[in-house]
């Protein structure tokens, strides 16, 4: 995607959807395919990563749109994923556990941990491209087919860079009344 924005001489790519296909007649296969929009500034200037890269982004046009007027711009797609085992409870623990309403703390444990670590790797790819954020960020759970004691967190953003010293993010603000 990025080399064929690149032959087109495009700044970047924007609303990139990741999906991934699994194969009947290859079920150890999986392949994942991205598409997006490529874009090109029309001011003359060039909006490509440091290293001469085109940008990729998942943010929507709109999305986009209101990132480059409050100053900042787009640098890649990150990415973190962490699949993470839970190890299977005894047959002591299940017994002490059996009729009871109880929390079962090993796996809520993993499965912060888990969100945790994808969210950790997906940050450390931005830092990686000298972003100062990453916005647009969603988090997945899915149990592929790992396994009934396995989880997997994937996490996805925009790395953004602020491209002018007055860039502000603006937040927006959540007014509730108060109870009595």
């Amino acid at each position: 995607m990025e080399a064929e924005a690149d032959a087109l001489g495009a700044d970047g790519v924007i609303g990139v959807r990741i999906r991934s296909l699994n194969y009947l007649f290859a079920s150890d296969v999986l392949e994942f395919v991205c598409v997006g929009t490529a874009v090109k500034a029309t001011d003359g200037k060039a909006y490509r990563t440091p290293a001469g890269r085109p940008f990729t982004s998942h943010l929507s046009g709109q999305d986009f749109w209101t990132l480059w007027q409050h100053g900042y711009v787009p640098r890649s797609l990150v990415l973190g994923t962490c699949v993470y085992h839970i190890a299977h409870m005894t047959f002591r623990q299940m017994l002490s556990n059996l009729g009871q309403n109880v929390e079962l703390t090993t796996f809520t444990q993993a499965a912060y941990d888990a969100r945790e670590i994808a969210m950790a790797r997906m940050q450390f790819e931005g830092e990686q491209v000298g972003a100062d954020g990453v916005v647009g960020v969603t988090v997945n759970e899915s149990a592929w087919a790992w396994g009934e004691h396995a989880i997997e967190f994937f996490a996805m953003g925009t790395a953004v860079q602020r491209m002018r010293p007055d860039a502000t993010i603006v937040t927006p603000t959540l007014t509730m009344p108060l109870s009595d």
